[in-house]
């Protein structure tokens, strides 16, 4: 026979809204989060992969200083793999009617068709002179379409495609670039007609795709007989295997660091919310208890009514799963699609349909808030029929209540009201705690780099960096040499800019006089992220260098964000095999003209940092998503811990007003405590909440080849505490309405049992 109790879910559900609906509405917003988020990982994920396959993207690529010579690509050739000439020039374009008037660069292909190839968004590729294809995400972050025209040093180019490839999956102008800049540094495909007519230097890359599929460890091999090989031509300027290209793997790197981040925030509100539910539980059983009494004095049994009570809170999430999920399939997935694909450049997007993201989004809350209310009911269901009819719901004899002697009767009262509700205050604090997480997340970054941006322009000692493939005559300026290398800390593999100053440049402070041939002086990012000291030693390796060599660290100097290591011209030159005056670099702190055919690339103090603003713009409208969230989410736990500390004592309440108390009084003692314990709890876990937002924040950034000193702006934290008062407050209002709007002859009516 099926349970006749069951019949009254919906009735009680529809009886009491103010008390369901507010964990209704927030579990909605939360699976239907969640589950956009997991429907386009799951959707993206196999299109990222399949276009690495389907559009040949490379096992490698490197940099020359000029054309192969004939004898190194044959040598290369010889290898067992296909080599392409992946040359690009970087110009200058503008969007007419733009009014950003920040610099805007292009890097510019002619059109592959052997490896990289592109994959059409929309149109095709250029067939002619004058027409270009773009990055698709550079045209949805500039609001650009097929048919738009763009300007290249005053001509026109128009756009015939939106495409992308699998060697930029992530634009980023170099390796070490810690975030993507969108809307100013992007990639195109034009003509070879086009493209000679471009009057920029040309950049010699070389890509090769090996002709059968290789181990890591065969293609690094590989990858280093190759540059030997390379290096017989001229000097290497840079070279990656698409292991370690973060053109490439960024994207997949980040997208793995975001799921699990999902998946805990989402645990983390679910349990939230779980202990919200089993307070709400546990005040229905309190209030019929003499019901409940009742029924198993005469013979119901106790599992019944155990499943009974379990499914009021299931049947609640069930109906927010189902219906979070439905919102997500039918528009919430594009919110992430799109965030995605605004800053990644990735093949076209076919949503799938994903049961894994159901079952995240549906099962695991589900369970969460089935865990915690059986465990609640578990625990009351002990009880004997009698103690449910004398509501005595302590199996112990409870010790007498403190006297409070010496506190007035309101100050008295509203202890007692904080004692006796310090699980609904519990919740309530971890709930402000995981709110206040998302809240910092989403005001705090900004800020933060901010900072760094300023930092990384006044550790800069020099107004002007040019890096050249070779020395110019004409030009006097300080010099110095830099490399990336590959850095080995125990397995742990980055990059590592290795720098040579040469004699008397503003570098010279920071170099020992004392130093030997492998002693290194490392930057205190470096130090910090790695936790380094002097005495330590480094392991490094240039790509063609069949082992690693090992440097002594000798000294820290102050540069708290770069990761690099300094020793002299003349010691770093004779630890790559070179003349001791060889050199890559010119410092200025004016404007110097380098040829354009010596120079490889400028970095300008003025420009540092840039790519970060606009890397931040285009995350700007999901961290205000996730503001709004965090706020109605936390609105929604006050609300409900305030409703059921009234609920349980509107009794309590109207002997108070009968006693002459207005509600304003009535308000405050049974608000008030709350109000004043919320008010202390945030400057009191302040230190807990910093030392864990620092944590998180260098667990996120572990893999990134910079060091962000993990802070947060004091005017962060003010801005989150000033906001949790407001929806305190806001919330605090709705109880007050309850408190004036409550039925005293209806309250009064109802019989003890």
């Amino acid at each position: 026979m099926k349970n006749p109790l069951h019949r009254r879910i919906l009735r009680l559900f529809l009886k009491k809204p103010g008390t369901y609906l507010p964990l209704f509405f927030v579990s909605f917003l939360t699976v239907a989060f969640t589950s956009s988020f997991f429907i386009s990982q799951n959707s993206i994920k196999p299109l990222y992969y399949k276009g690495l396959a389907e559009n040949k993207v490379e096992d490698g690529q490197f940099l020359m200083a000029d054309h192969l010579s004939p004898s190194a690509k044959e040598s290369i050739e010889k290898r067992d793999l296909f080599l392409a000439e992946n040359f690009y020039k970087e110009v200058i374009f503008r969007i007419p009617g733009d009014g950003d008037h920040r610099e805007k660069i292009l890097r510019t292909f002619v059109n592959r068709d052997a490896i990289n190839t592109a994959a059409i968004h929309t149109g095709r590729l250029p067939e002619k002179k004058g027409e270009i294809a773009v990055a698709a995400n550079l045209a949805k972050a500039s609001a650009l379409h097929v048919g738009n025209v763009l300007k290249i040093k005053g001509e026109d180019y128009k756009i015939t495609g939106l495409v992308a490839t699998p060697d930029y999956s992530t634009i980023l102008k170099s390796q070490g670039d810690l975030a993507m800049d969108t809307k100013h540094f992007s990639i195109a495909f034009v003509t070879k007609e086009a493209f000679d007519s471009l009057n920029e230097k040309t950049n010699y890359l070389y890509s090769y795709r090996n002709h059968r599929r290789l181990s890591e460890h065969e293609a690094r091999d590989k990858f280093e007989d190759i540059l030997a090989d390379a290096q017989t031509s001229g000097p290497i300027l840079g070279a990656t295997t698409t292991y370690d290209n973060r053109c490439v793997q960024y994207f997949i790197d980040d997208m793995g660091g975001d799921v699990p981040m999902m998946v805990i925030t989402m645990v983390l509100l679910f349990v939230s919310l779980g202990f919200i539910s089993a307070l709400q539980t546990r005040g229905l059983l309190q209030e019929e208890a003499p019901v409940i009494g009742t029924l198993l004095a005469m013979g119901y049994e106790t599992k019944s009514l155990m499943r009974h009570y379990s499914l009021i809170p299931t049947c609640l999430m069930i109906l927010a799963g189902l219906s979070g999920n439905a919102l997500a399939y039918v528009k919430g997935y594009t919110l992430y699609a799109d965030l995605y694909y605004t800053s990644y450049n990735l093949p076209p997007f076919v949503p799938v349909l994903s049961l894994r993201a159901f079952a995240l989004t549906t099962l695991i809350p589900l369970g969460i808030v089935w865990l915690v209310n059986r465990l609640l009911l578990m625990r009351y269901f002990r009880l004997s029929p009698l103690r449910f009819l004398r509501r005595e719901f302590h199996r112990k004899k409870r010790k007498s209540a403190p006297t409070l002697e010496g506190f007035s009767l309101k100050r008295a009262a509203q202890l007692r009201i904080l004692a006796e509700n310090r699980l609904n205050i519990l919740a309530l604090f971890f709930g402000m705690f995981i709110g206040n997480v998302l809240l910092l997340f989403s005001m705090a970054l900004g800020p933060m780099f901010d900072d760094y941006t300023d930092s990384i322009r006044n550790d800069l000692k020099y107004n002007y960096t040019y890096m050249v493939k070779a020395p110019d005559p004409d030009i006097h300026a300080d010099k110095g040499l830099s490399l990336s290398v590959d850095y080995k800390k125990g397995n742990e593999k980055s990059d590592l800019n290795l720098l040579g100053p040469d004699k008397n440049t503003a570098y010279k402070k920071d170099l020992p006089t004392t130093m030997g041939a492998k002693d290194v002086v490392i930057s205190t990012g470096l130090a910090h992220r790695d936790k380094l000291k002097p005495g330590d030693k480094i392991a490094v390796k240039l790509p063609q260098w069949k082992n690693y060599k090992q440097l002594n660290v000798v000294a820290i100097a102050h540069d708290i964000h770069s990761i690099q290591a300094l020793m002299p011209m003349a010691a770093m030159n004779e630890l790559i095999d070179k003349d001791e005056e060889n050199f890559n670099l010119y410092w200025s702190q004016k404007p110097i003209k380098v040829k354009d055919d010596r120079l490889i690339t400028t970095i300008d103090r003025a420009k540092t940092g840039a790519y970060l603003e606009a890397f931040l713009e285009n995350f700007d409208g999901s961290m205000r998503s996730i503001r709004v969230m965090a706020m109605i989410f936390y609105f929604t736990l006050v609300y409900t811990v305030s409703k059921l500390i009234l609920d349980k004592s509107q009794k309590d309440i109207c002997y108070l007003k009968i006693f002459g108390y207005n509600d304003g009084e009535v308000a405050s003692i049974y608000l008030m405590g709350m109000a004043v314990a919320m008010a202390l709890f945030y400057p009191l876990s302040l230190p807990l909440f910093d030392r864990l937002m620092r944590y998180l924040f260098t667990l996120a950034i572990s893999k990134v080849s910079v060091y962000i000193d993990p802070h947060f702006a004091p005017k962060s934290y003010a801005a989150i505490y000033a906001l949790d008062l407001a929806v305190f407050a806001a919330a605090q209002a709705l109880g007050r309405r309850k408190i004036k709007a409550l039925n005293m002859v209806k309250e009064l009516k109802k019989v003890s049992g």
